[in-house]
């Protein structure tokens, strides 16, 4: 008897006979099912449309979190609440407009006083009345409907939250009032929106404010209801009744052409899936090199594989560590390992950057602080006394400046401070206050756990139009500093603000002197 061979291509054909063949079979068998279970069909439609409302909701919802979070971290920044507290109306507007710039989708940002009046110019800041009287009611503990929503002005619709900010004593400071565009939680349903699908946002009063969608009117529609957790808003969604005759329909129609063309599609889609698998394994390698070479920037183009798509987000929070990282050992090679401030090299930089910048902005403030008979404090009680001294004195500074201003400890007992937006009177007032509360402490004694030192200080102003160069500033106030620490006949803490002459090159003559009464 003749044995029958069989080749790879006839082998091909017979397995894509048997797949048609069971197709079909499955398929009319499909077709009693469906005819008999209609009811199913309805309720798998109606448990699909349950499960699209829920997760748009709890995306919303959300949404909605992770920008409170980012609300969070700003109103429990301490530098927000110096800000509130000692920074004028001009400073508050300004740190408004910068951060308006920096999160992404928002439409108006502001800083608001505990009564809710906003620091600036509410309309330049994009809060409108509506907002404001929300930002009234919310100041003043009342009931209100969060997050709140306003879309009565077209182009402008949006949502608003709102944090509180606490002061660095405890008390309220003010409100974090932002408002985002409604289009971001537009943008969100769109991407969950299938085919004939509308969704509309209501609030508390079932009054729309949002829709995305065209209307449906060529079919019967089902609504479903569900509201979005943590807020006052309802999300309604509608979508086309189930059609079991058109479900039949089409599925016939698919059968059809999938049985024609899945010969043809088998070998094309093993390619194409071949082909785009290795264009993003490509942009995966260029990933992970851009990273260890520190040069990653996220790309907004969507990638060929879905595996891809979850595997990139890793490698962005990798790269964010990896930055945070650099940044958190820049920020070590920049201060003092003992006192924690700054150290000389990030003081080096300050005082050349606000050296440069007093030629377009206000002169800041230079001050030269050393420790007298230090060295005395060495000698007799060790070094780790004199490392209690020196980070005594450093905490005892930073207590003294605002968030604003820099601490720096230039080497041994010796410590700097750049003042800005300081000059005339009230550094004079300053230094007095400084070494008044330092020698005062001084007479009250202590708990015996440190030595303490009288000071003695030296400071310039950083005027560039007095001092062509940053080093002459130093020069200055170290020199007034010095001028202070030869009188030893004094027993208490001095100090000297130099008064330079009209000739660029003549070193500050002193005609401030001052010490503790």
């Amino acid at each position: 008897m003749r044995q029958v061979q069989l080749s790879i291509g006839k082998l091909a054909v017979i397995m894509i006979a048997l797949l048609i063949t069971l197709t079909v079979v499955t398929t009319m068998a499909g077709f009693y099912v469906l005819q008999a279970n209609f009811r199913t069909l309805e309720e798998g439609h109606d448990a699909e449309a349950q499960d699209t409302l829920r997760i748009a909701a709890i995306s919303i919802r959300n949404q909605i979190r992770f920008y409170q979070g980012i609300l969070r971290l700003i109103s429990t920044n301490n530098e927000v609440g110096n800000l509130l507290e000692f920074g004028r109306g001009s400073e508050v507007a300004d740190w408004s407009h910068t951060i308006g710039r920096l999160l992404p989708g928002t439409l108006g940002i502001a800083l608001a006083s505990p009564q809710g009046v906003v620091f600036g110019d509410a309309l330049a800041l994009r809060v409108g009345p509506a907002c404001q009287e929300d930002l009234r009611h919310f100041s003043a503990g009342q009931k209100i409907d969060y997050p709140l929503l306003h879309n009565d002005i077209a182009g402008l619709e949006h949502f608003d939250l709102l944090a509180r900010i606490a002061a660095p004593s405890g008390e309220q400071a003010g409100t974090l009032f932002v408002s985002f565009r409604l289009s971001v939680l537009e943008d969100l349903l769109e991407g969950m929106t299938f085919s004939g699908d509308r969704f509309f946002l209501l609030d508390r009063q079932g009054v729309e404010r949002l829709s995305t969608g065209a209307p449906l009117t060529d079919r019967e529609v089902r609504t479903y209801r569900r509201r979005v957790p943590d807020t006052s808003w309802e999300l309604v969604l509608q979508r086309p009744a189930a059609n079991g005759s058109a479900f039949v329909s089409d599925l016939i129609v698919a059968d059809i052409l999938v049985l024609l063309a899945v010969s043809v599609l088998m070998v094309a889609i093993v390619r194409v899936t071949h082909r785009r698998f290795a264009s993003d394994m490509r942009r995966v390698h260029q990933a992970l090199e851009d990273v260890l070479r520190g040069r990653y920037k996220p790309s907004d183009k969507a990638t060929a594989i879905k595996e891809t798509a979850i595997l990139l987000p890793d490698i962005e929070q990798l790269a964010l560590r990896i930055q945070q990282q650099r940044n958190e050992l820049r920020q070590q090679s920049l201060s003092d390992p003992l006192t924690g401030v700054f150290n000389r090299r990030y003081f080096d930089l300050m005082l050349g950057h606000l050296h440069e910048q007093s030629r377009r902005q206000h002169p800041s403030a230079l001050i030269i602080v050393d420790l007298n008979d230090f060295k005395h404090i060495n000698d007799e009680f060790g070094h780790s006394a004199g490392d209690r001294v020196l980070q005594h004195i450093a905490a005892y500074l930073k207590s003294r400046v605002r968030a604003t201003d820099i601490v720096a400890r230039l080497g041994g007992d010796e410590f700097a401070l750049i003042m800005t937006n300081m000059a005339g009177r009230r550094l004079d007032e300053w230094l007095t206050a400084l070494i008044h509360d330092h020698d005062h402490r001084l007479l009250e004694g202590s708990d015996g756990s440190v030595c303490v030192c009288q000071v003695s200080i030296g400071a310039a102003y950083i005027d560039a139009q007095v001092y062509p160069q940053a080093s002459d500033v130093f020069k200055a106030a170290d020199s007034a500093m010095y001028s202070v620490k030869q009188r030893r006949q004094i027993r208490h803490s001095r100090f000297a603000i130099a008064r330079p002459g009209h000739q660029p090159d003549n070193v500050t003559p002193l005609t401030s002197v001052s010490g503790a009464p």
